[in-house]
């Protein structure tokens, strides 16, 4: 990281410009003028590129401010969100697994965060069938947040989705 660059912490939805670097401390400014330090490793890099793949694939529909969701048949359906990388960001390849992880898992805060003030009862998180890395951090921050959660249907989704309810 370099001054100039802009970063997101990991833990948290606050995004800002790289101000100071020093060995293991991040400062940075937000858009709204406050000034933070963090860890480097509580931080990821947000390259213009990926920054505009985040906000135009799974933040908001600049059109109708509305959260854009993978699958919505009707209101009973509930939202089903695919957190493989691929379908977050278009250049992935070139980022550490961590890096990856990170924006997987700040993804998951934003769904959660928009879910509580939804009138959906449930919602599909789809990690896929990995190692499991991504699954259990879902699922401590589930825990952490007080979501009760399950299985998502094998039928549909076989191991590699949870099924999140309010």
């Amino acid at each position: 990281m370099k001054i100039g660059d802009k970063v997101s912490v990991i833990d948290d939805n606050l995004e800002g410009i790289v101000t100071h670097v020093n060995e293991n401390t991040v400062f940075f400014t937000s858009s709204e003028g406050f000034s933070y330090q963090y860890p480097k490793h509580k931080l990821v890099s947000l390259t213009d590129e990926l920054a505009e793949n985040i906000q135009q694939k799974f933040l908001i529909n600049k059109a109708s401010k509305k959260p854009i969701h993978l699958q919505r048949l009707n209101p009973k359906t509930p939202p089903v969100y695919d957190l493989h990388i691929e379908k977050l960001i278009k250049n992935h390849r070139h980022l550490p697994s961590g890096q990856k992880l990170a924006i997987q898992l700040k993804e998951v805060d934003n769904i959660l965060n928009r879910f509580k003030r939804q009138h959906y009862k449930e919602l599909v998180l789809i990690h896929g069938d990995g190692k499991g890395v991504l699954r259990k951090e879902i699922e401590k921050i589930l825990r952490y947040k007080g979501f009760n959660f399950t299985d998502a249907s094998y039928q549909k989704y076989a191991n590699g989705a949870i099924l999140v309810l309010k």
